[in-house]
Parts: structure tokens; C-alpha cells; sequence
């Protein structure tokens, strides 16, 4: 085996520029994740309330329930991971023109504005909850108009930092010779495109028996794609060390980044033959994403689980280390139950929440790493030290509660009170999908308000 063609500490695989990021590259990035920071914690106020609806004996109507499944769906799976996805756009390539740092600083402030209109489109009494696949919507102009503002904005950062890779190729960070994650970031980017793409042909091909579901679903499977190479490049910085010892080599990786890709344009040549309205476009789509996508991220998580094995033989692994191998478990387990998928119960969201889950994990986990690198960490913080265990506790815990419920046939986005199944199982099931919620919920609070008082205290110093 040549030693060049392995994953080692010292492998680099594209040309370098400037080792030092400019300032405002930095503050774009903190800008970025104080977006999405702020996304969660929206998402979470909005999943109190799911968590409420979906528990027996505590359920309340259906049209709130809708309301705040559309905005908890949209802050959690839309907004939260392309605003963090865009921070980690600008760190892996730092932009280095002036006019480029200001297209990026513009989005900054489209997205945020985008957020605000959504957030506010709830008090149109009239904004009636569309519940489409994977970007649900309220019928209204103003959170249509915040939709496109906050995907305008990912687009300008995405595009600054297309073009400087375009320009000066992927740079490293001073403190850091394994760069081969950045070829996942800039993959995703090409992605986000693509699926930009996709949403915008399915919205002006004319298709009058077209629904708006029908008109997001291969846009919205195209950002799944996104999401799951952000994923990889989130393992593939994290767990360097266990694929330095798991003998991963680079152009194995290329190939399974090259296998997303392939994807994408399989997604695009579906939304350019077929009408919007066909059966042969929907299917397409689905049939895409049941065999190509999860793949990739299945035998990268092999390898880091194979890796971690030969570390813990060296030494004990740390929490972050078990923390980032139950994000692989949880990606695992999402799709174990997506292939159990017969009907549209509740087995579809204990689907999407454990591959979901296992993003915002590693999210959370790599925030965690930015906060020790700024020397703002919280020490012997109890809450803070247990909040990736209560967060991953909790998901699992939801996941196996629906996939128990979906046997009994409890329908999807539908709260407890619309549910006409007495039996005593489905009570204990939704009970315990309810109480794993709430520990979801709970983590993912802590680390909001963990982040945010750290931040408080880093601009104070």
C-alpha cells in the first residue's frame, strides 16, 4: 500500500493559500452560528409544544399543533443546519476578497431577516399550515418571502465560498494538516445549488395537478443530501484521529463523495425529464434516496467505528469520542427504521428524527470543540458535560416511542387528541416517544443557553 494514498495527520489534498483567515472571515462564521443558535432555540420552543400535543392526556388542538409542526420542522431541519452549514462553509474556505467578504456579510443579513419574517408569519390569522414533506409551510406571502430571503442568504455564502475555491483553492487552518473534510464542505455547497435548482424548476415547470407538496419534495430531497454530507465532513473533522488509525483511504473517500454527487444530478435529470405531477417524478426521487445516499455516510461511520476500537486500545476514549460514535449509531438506527416504512405513521418521523438527531449531535459536538478552541468553555458545569448524553438519550428514546407507535398505526402530524386508538400499548408508546422528546428537548436548550452565555462572556472579555 502506498503511504500517500491513506488518510494520515499529514495529508493534504489541495493547494493552500493564506494559513491565516482574515477577521472578518471569523466574525462571518460567529455570525453564522449565532443564526443558527438562534434557529434552535425556536425549534426547541416549538418541539415543547409537539411534545405537549403528541403525549396522552396533555394534547391540545390540531391547528396549533400544525402551526408549530411547521415552524419546528422548518427552524430544526431547514434553517438551523444551512446556517450552520454556512458557518462551516466560510471556516473550511475562508474568503480572502473584499468583495466576496461583503456578498457573505449580505447574506448574513438576508437569512436573518428571512427568520424574522418567518417567525412572524404566525400571526396572519389566515396563514393556514401547509404540512408538505421535509419543508412544510404557512400559506402566506410573508413566510414565503422570509423561505426564499433565508435560502438567498446560504446562496451568497455558499457563492463566496465557491468562488474563492474557484480562486485559490481549499486552505488550511494553522493548527490543523488533515483538510480532507473540506472536500465534504465543498461538495455540499454544490449541492445546496443543485437542490436550489430543483425547487426552482419544480416551482415554474407547469404542472396544474401539481401540489405545492409535489413542487418542494425533489427540492427537499436534494437538501437532505446536503444535510448528509455536512455529516460526513462533521465525522470527518471530529473523528480524524480514529480514520488516521482506521486506515480510510483518500480516494475511497473521494468515491463516496463522488456517490453524493452522482446523486444530485440523477435528482436533476428526474426534475428536467419528468413533469412535476407524474408518478415517475415522485417515485424517481424516493427510489434515489432509499439506494444512493445512505451509503456513503454508512461506510464512513464503519471506518469510525473501526477506528475508535484500535484508539481505545491505545487509551480511553473520551466523551466527545463516545458521544461521536453514538452519532453514527443514531444515523444508523434512522435508517434501519426507514427501511421498516409501510404507511404514513408515525414510523416516518422516528425515520427523520434519528438521521436528524444524528446531525444536530454532531453539530452540537463540533460547537462544543469551537468553544474550547476560544478558551470559553464551561468548566464543572454538571448540565453541560451531560447535555450531548441527555440530547442523544432523548432522541433514541423518541425514535424507538414512534417506531413502537407506527406498529399501531398512529397516523403522522397528527397530535394525541386526533388519534381514535384506546390501547394501552399506543399510550405507553407515545409516552415513551413523549419522554424521550422532552430529554431532547432539554439538551438541546442546554446547549443553546450554554452557547449564548459563552459568547456573552467572550464579547465581555
Amino acid at each position: 500500500m502506498r503511504p500517500d494514498m491513506v488518510l494520515t495527520s499529514a495529508a493534504l489534498t489541495a493547494p493552500q493559500i493564506s494559513a491565516r483567515p482574515l477577521a472578518t472571515d471569523q466574525t462571518l462564521v460567529r455570525s453564522w452560528w449565532l443564526l443558527a443558535l438562534l434557529a434552535l432555540g425556536v425549534s426547541t420552543l416549538c418541539a415543547v409544544l409537539l411534545v405537549v400535543a403528541r403525549t396522552p392526556f396533555l394534547g391540545f388542538g390540531a391547528e396549533m399543533f400544525r402551526t408549530a409542526l411547521v415552524l419546528h420542522v422548518d427552524f430544526a431541519v431547514v434553517v438551523w443546519f444551512l446556517a450552520v452549514a454556512a458557518g462551516v462553509w466560510l471556516y473550511a474556505i475562508p474568503v480572502t476578497c473584499c468583495q466576496l467578504a461583503r456578498l457573505a456579510r449580505a447574506g448574513v443579513w438576508l437569512a436573518a431577516s428571512g427568520m424574522l419574517a418567518m417567525l412572524l408569519a404566525p400571526i396572519d390569522s389566515v396563514a393556514a399550515p401547509i404540512l408538505a414533506n421535509y419543508v412544510p409551510v404557512l400559506d402566506s406571502t410573508l413566510f414565503y418571502l422570509g423561505l426564499a430571503l433565508f435560502l438567498g442568504g446560504i446562496g451568497l455564502a455558499g457563492l463566496a465560498s465557491l468562488a474563492t475555491l474557484a480562486s485559490n483553492g481549499l486552505t488550511m487552518a494553522e493548527d490543523e494538516t488533515f483538510g480532507d473534510w473540506r472536500w465534504a464542505v465543498a461538495t455540499a455547497i454544490m449541492a445546496f445549488w443543485a437542490a436550489i435548482a430543483v425547487f426552482m424548476l419544480a416551482l415554474q415547470t407547469n404542472g396544474e395537478g401539481a401540489s405545492l407538496d409535489s413542487r418542494l419534495w425533489g427540492g427537499g430531497h436534494v437538501l437532505q443530501i446536503v444535510h448528509t454530507l455536512m455529516l460526513m465532513a462533521a465525522w470527518l473533522y471530529l473523528g480524524r484521529r480514529a480514520l488516521v488509525l482506521s486506515g480510510l483511504r483518500r480516494g475511497l473517500l473521494l468515491l463516496l463523495l463522488a456517490s453524493e454527487l452522482l446523486a444530485v444530478l440523477i435528482d436533476l435529470l428526474i426534475v428536467i425529464l419528468h413533469p412535476v405531477d407524474s408518478l415517475a417524478y415522485r417515485q424517481g426521487f424516493t427510489e434515489v434516496m432509499r439506494w444512493a445516499t445512505w451509503p456513503a455516510p454508512v461506510v464512513l461511520g464503519a471506518y469510525l467505528v473501526f477506528g475508535h476500537l484500535r484508539l481505545a486500545r491505545a487509551r480511553r476514549l473520551s466523551a466527545d469520542e463516545y458521544c461521536l460514535l453514538a452519532s453514527v449509531a443514531l444515523f444508523v438506527l434512522g435508517c434501519l427504521v426507514g427501511a421498516a416504512i409501510r404507511a404514513e405513521t408515525t414510523v416516518v418521523p422516528a425515520h427523520y428524527h434519528g438521521t436528524v438527531g444524528a446531525v444536530t449531535l454532531a453539530y452540537m459536538l463540533w460547537a462544543r470543540r469551537g468553544l474550547r478552541r476560544l478558551k470559553v468553555a464551561p468548566r464543572g458545569s454538571l448540565w453541560w458535560a451531560a447535555q450531548p448524553w441527555v440530547y442523544g438519550a432523548g432522541i433514541t428514546l423518541m425514535v424507538l416511542g414512534l417506531t413502537w407507535a407506527g406498529q399501531f398505526g398512529v397516523p403522522r402530524k397528527a397530535p394525541h387528541v386526533d388519534t381514535v386508538i384506546a390501547d394501552g400499548a399506543h399510550h405507553l408508546a407515545m409516552g415513551l416517544a413523549g419522554t424521550g422528546g422532552l430529554l431532547a428537548t432539554a439538551g438541546a436548550a442546554v446547549f443553546v443557553l450554554g452557547w449564548l452565555r459563552c459568547l456573552w462572556l467572550k464579547r465581555r472579555s
